[in-house]
């Protein structure tokens, strides 16, 4: 089970400075207060949520990095966790996914996502 994850960890084993200002977990306050949407670790792996409130709520981990303006994940389908919910509500998760930053600094980060803007905003803990 760790071997597709590890052949996703980046080969330079460190993060730009960039990279290493935006580790944290990240929030969308109005779907979820408890549980972060984004995971930005700083080995250099992630845990993305999916949070349906009162369907599903499930969790992939992978690895990320910050290339040319773009947020970039790649997930370990294998790795999905449910958290909440019916496992047959899980749809396509994707291998890699590049999400272009709009804007960052301490406390957000907005990303563009299919045309739309999303802030998430960071608890530093």
């Amino acid at each position: 089970m760790f071997l597709p994850l590890l052949s996703l960890l980046p080969a330079c084993g460190g993060l730009s400075d960039q990279e290493k200002k935006m580790v944290g977990k990240y929030y969308i306050p109005a779907l979820s207060d408890t549980n972060p949407l984004i995971e930005l670790n700083a080995d250099g792996t992630s845990v993305l949520r999916a949070i349906r409130p009162g369907d599903i709520t499930y969790s992939v981990t992978g690895v990320w990095k910050v290339d040319s303006d773009s947020l970039i994940i790649e997930s370990d389908s294998t790795s999905i966790t449910i958290e909440d919910g019916d496992p047959g509500l899980v749809g396509h998760v994707s291998r890699r996914v590049a999400y272009p930053i709009k804007d960052f600094n301490e406390s957000t980060l907005s990303i563009e996502r299919q045309g739309i803007t999303y802030d998430y905003h960071r608890r530093l803990e």
